[in-house]
């Protein structure tokens, strides 16, 4: 998926985000055309995909460090976003660096069960550890570049 700018910032994705997120995409355009567009407005995935959308190109470019956003250590580099339209249960996590107006979104973790072992702060953290994000900034334009 190509950048976007919004709010002063550029917005990249993540192939762990970008992947469910084309997936998403497709089921609601599917859904579009089998429902009816009450029940296509109201439709759970319709939902998620809105709130996605408003949370990317609104929400987190407004202000990527509010305080609403910042996880704690281990984990204080990154941030998430919660509530504001996203169905319970569901964070989009996301990485921003000031100094060059990037804004990465990383991954789309849910449900949230607290000490479930498939939490998705859990799961995000052993992501983080295996390197599956890149540390920084420089590393994730290049991994980008080369897809």
């Amino acid at each position: 998926m190509n950048p976007l700018t919004c709010h002063g910032w550029t917005i990249f994705f993540h192939p762990l985000f970008n992947a469910p997120w084309i997936s998403l995409v497709a089921k609601v355009k599917q859904l579009k055309t089998k429902l009816e567009p009450k029940d296509f407005v109201t439709h759970p995935d319709t939902k998620l995909l809105k709130a996605i959308d408003l949370g990317i190109k609104d929400k987190i470019p407004s202000n990527p460090f509010a305080s609403y956003f910042a996880l704690q250590k281990p984990l204080h580099k990154y941030g998430r976003l919660k509530k504001m339209g996203l169905p319970n249960h569901y964070r989009l996590f996301f990485r921003a660096f000031k100094e060059k107006k990037v804004i990465i979104i990383l991954w789309l973790g849910f449900p949230r069960k607290e000490g479930d072992q498939k939490d998705c702060y859990q799961v995000f953290s052993k992501k983080i550890l295996k390197g599956e994000f890149p540390n920084s900034l420089d590393d994730f334009l290049r991994e980008y570049q080369s897809e």
